[in-house]
């Protein structure tokens, strides 16, 4: 399995665990896989963790921006954390950094999500 997945403190950790996201049969399934925990899950937040990713091909990108979508749809909130800068700079070039939101790693995304306002 390409990922693995726990729930902490009301949210969906999504955790990727190929360093190199590029086979097209891989990629399909953990777009399926990662849907199929959305769509099961009642949590309103979603992490998607890529600590071990070296490596992503542009295929992982429309996977993602479909996964974005179905977030969406749920009116989920979801947060990318552990990119390589390398990752990122794509994200930049190909302007889908104003789509999602990135933290700097897991824990960072958990304590933006747990964060609370001014107002509750």
């Amino acid at each position: 399995m390409a990922i693995a997945s726990q729930t902490r403190d009301g949210i969906l950790i999504i955790q990727v665990k190929d360093p190199r996201l590029v086979d097209e049969v891989v990629l399909e399934q953990l777009e399926k896989d990662v849907l199929g925990l959305i769509d099961q899950s009642e949590e309103e937040r979603v992490i998607i963790d890529f600590q071990p990713v070296q490596f992503m091909s542009s295929s992982m990108l429309g996977k993602l921006v479909k996964i974005h979508k179905k977030c969406k749809e749920y009116k989920t909130k979801l947060k990318l954390s552990s990119m390589s800068p390398e990752i990122r700079e794509v994200f930049k070039i190909t302007k889908l950094d104003k789509l999602f939101d990135f933290e700097k790693d897991m824990e960072s995304a958990r304590k933006a999500f747990l964060k609370r306002g001014l107002f509750g």
